[in-house]
């Protein structure tokens, strides 16, 4: 069972890649964009601004329980929890990725207060390509 309350993020890119690839067959490019760049319907989820709060934590719990007045669903019942952890893992990733014609910046900007959950974007574009 994995609990959002101790999770670490992990830069493993066997991890980073299999959360790329739910994210992927989960569609969430078609309102986060592929590359996380966002779109007109889902924030750019490669910047440090979060309209629901940053941190892997608060992404972890978005993802699984979503935020329905927002339209973004609920992924919890529909995936395992590993897989909840793996695109929680790939979306933390995307930060400082700054893709092309990325939708403007949204929400409150998020600076982690642990140094250890900032992400190497260099082992993130190596999984986006």
């Amino acid at each position: 069972m994995i609990d959002e309350s101790t999770l670490v993020y992990s830069p493993d890119v066997a991890i980073l890649e299999k959360g790329k690839a739910v994210f992927t067959r989960n569609n969430c490019g078609s309102c986060h964009r592929n590359d996380g760049g966002g779109n007109a319907i889902g924030p750019n989820l490669t910047d440090e601004y979060w309209l629901h709060g940053g941190g892997l934590k608060t992404v972890f719990t978005t993802i699984k329980n979503g935020v329905v007045e927002k339209g973004m669903p609920a992924w919890g019942k529909a995936m395992s929890p590993g897989d909840v952890r793996d695109v929680a893992f790939f979306v933390m990733s995307l930060q400082g990725t700054k893709p092309a014609n990325a939708k403007a910046s949204q929400g409150e900007l998020y600076e982690p207060e642990v140094k250890t959950e900032k992400t190497d974007s260099t082992k993130t574009q190596a999984v986006l390509k």
